[in-house]
């Protein structure tokens, strides 16, 4: 039976709640929550100079252990979704992303995590109608993940994440291509390269009704993903909701059907991380935690019901 543990991602901190120890206190006290991916929208790794982010990290690691929280993960962010990144049609530009990453998995070093990544790039639609770009990109791309894996072998990290998407432009975003693109940079890299799933994503438009299907995706890869992203969706897109009543109500995603995914996938650990994305503007601060808290406990008491 595998060990199902609720994580939250703490990009819904972003804006609202800057300060460290506000959102840790949110995470523990008001969540009952001791795991967290850290979102790297809360701290560019180049943007910000190098000695704050030290020194940051430095402070986060302190509270967190003192109220004992873990920070597991550390990821790429919402707002790095909306760039190239290390598919970048230019090389100049790639080279920069590079840099980005490694930084961001340096900074992981202080804060304790076990592992960082997330989301790779995407292409740009000329390059994704052209075989011999695409081609030349993916074995750019996975030339470039390896030596990320390298330098997360350096700081001690334990494996390096690599998140699904959801269209063709975006590496990988089928259950096959999934399978296939994992077991090739396996080959060479330095510390496994292993999945973050989302239950929103998979590729909506596929002719293979699997890849619609986010426990196909469990059932086949859960095994390959330490952390899974936690969202309720209606199926025609990733929408990142809380699990209130009304969003469930209109949601696919059930958390007795996950459990058993999981289980069949034959995993043995897995962090369950909510990721919420709010609108700075739409909801009070108050009612973004209130749903936080009504999504925690309906996932409680569904692990409950199953495990005990």
């Amino acid at each position: 039976m595998a060990e199902i543990i609720l994580g939250i991602n703490n990009c819904f901190a972003i804006g609202r709640f800057p300060e460290p120890e506000e959102w840790l206190r949110v995470v523990k006290d008001e969540l009952g929550i001791s795991h967290v991916q850290f979102s790297f929208d809360m701290l560019d790794p180049v943007i910000i100079d190098d000695e704050i982010v030290g020194r940051k990290c430095n402070y986060i690691k302190k509270i967190a252990d003192e109220i004992g929280v873990v920070i597991d993960t550390g990821a790429t962010g919402e707002t790095s979704h909306k760039f190239n990144l290390l598919l970048d049609p230019d090389p100049g530009m790639r080279r920069c992303y590079l840099r980005w990453y490694e930084k961001l998995i340096r900074a992981g070093r202080f804060l304790g995590i076990e592992g960082s990544g997330i989301y790779m790039g995407t292409l740009s639609q000329k390059d994704r109608e052209n075989p011999e770009r695409k081609k030349f990109l993916t074995e750019v791309l996975l030339e470039e993940i390896v030596y990320l894996t390298y330098v997360a072998k350096e700081e001690g990290q334990k494996y390096f994440l690599w998140e699904p998407m959801s269209i063709p432009r975006e590496l990988p975003c089928t259950i096959e291509e999934t399978k296939a693109i994992i077991e090739r940079v396996n080959r060479l890299s330095h510390v496994p390269v292993r999945l973050c799933l989302d239950v929103g994503h998979g590729y909506i438009r596929s002719d293979d009704p699997h890849d619609r299907d986010p426990y196909a995706w469990l059932r086949e890869l859960a095994n390959l993903s330490p952390s899974i992203h936690i969202q309720q969706t209606d199926g025609k897109g990733s929408r990142h909701w809380p699990f209130t009543e009304e969003n469930n109500a209109r949601g696919i995603i059930v958390p007795e059907k996950v459990f058993e995914a999981v289980e069949a996938s034959g995993a043995e650990r897995n962090i369950l991380v909510f990721e919420f994305f709010y609108s700075a503007h739409a909801l009070s601060d108050e009612s973004v935690v209130d749903s936080m808290k009504v999504s925690v406990e309906f996932w409680q008491k569904a692990l409950q019901g199953v495990y005990g």
